[in-house]
């Protein structure tokens, strides 16, 4: 046998429909697929899929709300050996336009209400556009598809964006080896139960939404698919017997809100709480009521999970993140080298979940790897029992409702209006939200209409979860010798600004 022979497995899917043909699959509205089901209407779908990309080879991308479709999609791609980009359906135009061009996507797979900013964000490329219904309308095969041809391990499988620290998101690409290993190391850490069903509300342009896909039929789990969270709807599915879901805190504190003093079903036994730091008191309220919470630390580039805190763990280490799963190893660096116990340094991670690289940059010449090891950017420290605890993440990251929002982004589009000499963002903490970007700029228009012309700049170029909540004008921003921002003091500028805002209120 050769090397590149034990480097492919059996497609997964195949595996799942003919070991559990009958068993549920997904599940989403009314409407329900077994295995074999997805195995259809997947092979249905990888031969439209394969005839949209007859005449332009590149990637294929999804810009969708949650949909049965995006299901089909994602596991058709891996049939046809295509790699997929799931778009965060939340950009604008000249976002969507900019990623399209950057992961060479040549097929983009649309729902009906991003249907007009997929159009005008194609235009002049060579994108052919597919609505999700056409995945959807598809004939119900009448025979059992062949077999699907096996899994290449190194092959890259999915390019999933992350925001970047030079302004524009990076896009981290995954292998099937990479989604392999984390579905496998999420199944040994959290257990495999047979009547196991996730619950996936979370948006499946996400890492962790979109792993829920392949633990999904690489351990054959159900999956209860919503089109976009909703608490109530959550709950609901969990009262129906979801046991497995993932959230971000906002999602969780919502539905801690909804839920009010009602107990929590006892089938449901394990809530993975990522997207960011857990906030203590939210841990602390989840132990208090039962409800079975798992703080994870994850990150794209490293398939979702690197560490989680199982259930009955965190009434005696509730601000920790965990243990590391399996197949994954850590360490803190220090300037000294590797940091004993207890020292705050930066993570690092190394193992099979590790992102082969981002576009345009092979891992192995990257500056994020340093002798095998990811450096992650992101403070921690290990306790005397082997428990990560992460202490913050990258000095200038914004995380906002579980959403990764990167100042440098930001600044990039305030610079490019005329009147902006200078800009510069910060995050401020959020009650709801976790935290918000509030930017400052050095102005030299008319003063009168700068709310209005940066608040309609910042509209037509960024996401609404990226547009700071407010927008100051300074007269100058506090830079370092060699041109550095100083985010501390602005920081510190900001605040003091805010405060007279507040006072003269």
């Amino acid at each position: 046998m050769t090397a590149s022979a034990r480097r492919q497995i059996p497609n997964w899917l195949d595996v799942a429909a003919r070991s559990h043909p009958e068993k549920l699959a997904l599940s989403f509205g009314g409407q329900q697929w077994t295995f074999a089901d997805l195995h259809g209407w997947t092979a249905a779908a990888a031969v439209v899929l394969a005839n949209a990309q007859a005449k332009n080879v590149g990637r294929i991308g999804i810009l969708s709300a949650n949909r049965p479709g995006v299901v089909f999609a994602v596991h058709a791609t891996t049939c046809i050996s295509v790699p997929v980009v799931p778009l965060n359906w939340r950009q604008t135009e000249d976002e969507v336009a900019w990623q399209l061009r950057d992961a060479g996507i040549t097929v983009l797979i649309v729902d009906e209400d991003r249907a007009a900013v997929a159009e005008a964000a194609s235009t002049k490329l060579p994108v052919a556009i597919v609505p999700i219904t056409e995945l959807e309308r598809l004939p119900a095969p009448e025979s059992a598809p062949g077999k699907s041809p096996r899994i290449a391990l190194e092959l890259e499988a999915a390019v999933i964006y992350t925001s970047g620290t030079s302004g524009r998101p990076k896009g981290a690409r995954m292998t099937n080896g990479n989604l392999w290993f984390s579905a496998i190391a999420s199944a040994l850490h959290l257990g495999h139960n047979h009547d196991d069903v996730w619950l996936a509300a979370m948006p499946l342009f996400h890492v962790g939404g979109l792993a829920i896909l392949f633990r999904s039929v690489i351990g054959a789990v159900p999956v209860i698919l919503q089109e976009r969270f909703d608490p109530e709807a959550a709950l609901a599915a969990i009262d129906d017997g979801a046991t497995l879901v993932s959230v971000v805190p906002a999602m969780l504190q919502s539905m801690l809100d909804a839920r009010g003093d009602s107990p929590w079903p006892p089938t449901l036994r394990c809530v993975l709480l990522g997207g960011s730091a857990a906030p203590p008191l939210l841990v602390k309220g989840c132990v208090r009521c039962g409800i079975p919470v798992a703080p994870t630390y994850g990150l794209t580039e490293a398939t979702s999970q690197v560490t989680t805190l199982l259930p009955d763990q965190t009434h005696r280490k509730w601000s920790s993140s965990g243990l590391p799963l399996p197949l994954t190893e850590i360490r803190i660096a220090a300037e000294t080298g590797v940091a004993p116990l207890g020292e705050i340094g930066e993570i690092e991670i190394r193992g099979p979940t590790v992102s082969s690289g981002y576009l345009g940059d092979r891992l192995a010449e990257s500056s994020d790897l340093a002798n095998g090891w990811f450096r992650t950017g992101d403070a921690g420290y290990f306790d005397d029992d082997g428990y990560l605890y992460v202490v913050d993440r990258r000095d200038d990251i914004i995380i906002s409702g579980g959403e990764n929002v990167y100042p440098a982004e930001i600044e990039r589009v305030l610079r490019e209006h005329p009147s902006v000499v200078d800009a510069g963002v910060i995050g401020v903490p959020d009650k709801s939200w976790g935290s918000r970007p509030v930017a400052a700029v050095v102005w030299s228009g008319d003063l009168d209409r700068a709310d209005l012309e940066l608040l309609q700049h910042c509209q037509e170029h960024l996401a609404r979860y990226k547009i700071p909540d407010r927008i100051l004008v300074l007269d100058e921003l506090p830079r370092s010798p060699s041109g550095k921002l100083l985010r501390r003091t602005l920081r510190q500028m900001i605040g003091e600004s805010l405060e007279r805002t507040t006072d003269e209120i």
